[in-house]
Order: structure tokens, then sequence, then C-alpha cells
């Protein structure tokens, strides 16, 4: 199955070499937008081959919609038009057995080359903000860039729409402290990659046929490995948008200091975290207070977490493992939000202020959360294969 490019391969670094000799010099916004996406499809075609004219017709149908979004009528049917294809597609990206029962085993190639996890979210990012009023539908050259940037396709970050739109079409011309500071991005994230990750797994790796308290150190060194892999991705994106004049957004802020569940998905897959904030939990929670009046906030939030989880889970895998880890990370942030309002109730500002600050309490409560994400993703186990 073809999959997008991985970082070993010589035709992303072709991709990031030939946009900055080309854009670099470019001030013309229009034209840059243009070799911005001949540059994105040229690496699209590397990843999927014969199958990228599929992608130009997918990439004509989400613009045809957006043209019509925010119709009364035209915009609801664009948008169950919509959701039923981009979710039928991931479905079957997720089960590859039922796309060949389907006799659509082609579909597998395409969407495991441009990333159609990630492309899907960007999608739905640009409907809701097109939809909802918040920006002009884009041009068919912008939409482009947009859900398919070569250098976030296979790892994220997730890019909102409107951080898209908001960055200037000429960026600044590159000083040589910022082209350092980029180059040492990209070479950080292959050092966690091919250095920290790839030799922690080597190490310490047994498949999970390890017993008693080493698969503890096992269960625990699998986040860590799994951070540094991910967060390397990462890494590598950031620093290749910077090289262009490209807002990449920030992934991953050391989640393994989280105090809690909470912070821990502040702090991980930020892009992530905020995707469902804004398009799962805060607009199903804001439903839920509107039915109750507002009476039951703690309740509603409570639902809210649990529908947002199951989902993420099942984004990241339509597995029963998947589902589970949604589901206990669900019930873990549940847990959070519940004990922080008991605190809040047991406690004055000023003992929970002292609570807060406890040095041994937040220890912990970093160890508890630590053990608590190592052991999600030992349930998980080796279906969890993030990045390029």
């Amino acid at each position: 199955m073809l999959a997008v490019a991985p970082v070993t391969s010589l035709k992303l670094w072709l991709i990031l070499i030939l946009a900055v000799v080309l854009l670099t010099p470019l001030t013309h916004a229009s034209l840059r937008r243009v070799v911005l996406a001949l540059l994105n499809l040229l690496f699209v075609w590397f990843c999927v081959g014969a199958l990228l004219p599929a992608v130009l017709v997918g990439l004509l149908l989400i613009y045809t919609l957006l043209r019509f979004a925010r119709g009364r009528h035209a915009g609801a049917a664009g948008g169950l038009v919509l959701a039923v294809g981009i979710g039928t597609l991931f479905v079957l990206h997720k089960l590859p057995p039922l796309a060949a029962w389907a006799g659509l085993s082609a579909l597998n190639p395409l969407l495991a080359g441009i990333g159609f996890s990630y492309v899907m979210l960007r999608v739905v990012d640009v409907w809701r903000a097109v939809r909802g009023g918040l920006q002009p539908a884009p041009g068919l050259i912008a939409l482009t860039n947009y859900l398919l940037p070569f250098h976030m396709l296979a790892a994220g970050p997730i890019q909102a729409y409107e951080d898209f739109v908001r960055q200037p079409p000429v960026p600044p011309p590159p000083d040589a402290e910022g082209v350092l500071q980029a180059v040492e991005r990209i070479v950080a994230g292959l050092f966690k990659k091919f250095v920290l990750a790839d030799l922690l797994c080597q190490l310490f790796s047994t498949g999970w046929n390890g017993t008693g308290w080493y698969l503890w150190l096992e269960v625990n060194l699998h986040f860590l490995w799994l951070y540094l892999d991910f967060s390397a991705y990462s890494d590598i994106a950031v620093g290749c948008g910077r090289l262009l004049g490209l807002n990449t957004p920030e992934n991953f802020n050391r989640p393994y200091l989280a105090r809690n569940l909470t912070e821990f998905w502040e702090r991980w897959h930020i892009t992530l975290s905020q995707f469902i904030r804004r398009h799962l939990f805060v607009p199903l929670q804001m439903a839920l207070l509107r039915r109750t009046d507002g009476r039951h906030a703690l309740p509603s939030a409570g639902v809210a977490i649990a529908v947002s989880f199951l989902l993420c889970g099942a984004w990241h895998g339509l597995t029963p493992a998947f589902l589970a880890w949604g589901s206990l990370h669900a019930a873990g942030l549940i847990a959070c939000a519940l004990y922080r309002e008991w605190l809040r109730r047991r406690l004055s500002p000023a003992a929970l202020a002292r609570y807060q600050a406890d040095p041994l309490i937040r220890g912990a409560a970093v160890f508890a959360t630590y053990q608590f994400v190592a052991l999600s993703l030992w349930l998980v186990g080796d279906q969890w294969k993030p990045g390029w």
C-alpha cells in the first residue's frame, strides 16, 4: 500500500529544496500561491502516482460545494453530501477489508497517500468556517494549499483554516537567524526520530513479551518512544514551514510533564485537541446547556467529553482497542472534572492555591498522569504507528 513519503524519502526533501529555491525570491502573492500549489500537487503525485486525477476530482468537488456553503438549502445539501462522502471514505480508509469487499481496493493507496485522516479534519474545518460565515469560500489554489500542504500531510499538525487565512500572502524575507532556527528544528526532529526513538525501541522493546517489572518498564518507555517519534514529525513540519514562511502550528509541549489528563490534552497533539474542542466539545456542551437552561453544567460537560473522545478514538482507528482507548480517556477527563469541582467546593481559594503549588502533590500527579497515559497506549499496542 502506498503511503505519504517518509522522511527518509529523497522525494520529500527534493520538494522542500524546490520550495525554498522557488518561493524565497517570489514577492508576487498570487504567483507564490500558484507555485506552492503546484509543489504540493507534485508531492501528492509522488505519493499516489497514477491516482492523482482522483485527488484533483476530489478537490474540485470540495471547491464546488464550498461555493454554495452559505446558501440555506444548497448549503445544507452540500453539507450532507460532504459529510456522507468523507465519512464513507474515512470508514473505507480505516477498514481496508471492507473496501476490498466493496471492490474499492484502489481507494486505500489513494487515501493513505494523501494522509486522509488529517485531510478530512481540514475539510471539516474549512467547511465550518465558510458555512458559519467566518470566512469566504477559498479559491481552488488556496484550497489546495490548505488541504494538501506537503510538509504537514502525514502527521499533522492540523492547521485551523482561520490560521491559514491569517498568514501573510508574502512572508518577510528570511534572515540568517531564522533559517538557522528552522534547520535546527528539522535536525532536532531527525535526531529524535532516528537516534532517540529508534534506539529506545531497539534497546527495550520486546513486543510486549516481557513480564513483571520489565513489562511495566516497557509500557512506560512505549509512551516516551511514541512522544519522541510523533513529535519528531511535528518538529520537521514546523522547521520546513519556517523555511518557507508558512505558519505551522506547534503540536506538542512536554506532555510527559502534565499534571492531569486535562493538562495532558493541552500539551499532546495540541492541534487535534483544539479541533476536538471547537468542533465537538464546545458545540455539544453549549447545545446541552441550552436544553437544560444552564442548570446542569457538569453533566453537560461529561456527556460532551464522552462523545468527543469516543469519536477521537474512532478517528485514530475503527478497532475495539482504539474505542477502548477513547473511552478510557473520556472517563479520565470526566474524573478530572469531578475532582476539580470537588476541590473547588471543599477548599478555600487560598488553600486551593497552596494545594496546587505543593511540589510533592504535583510530582505525584505528574507520575499518576504518566502512568494513566502509558497504560492507555499499552491497550492499543502496536496498532499505534504514527507518522511518515
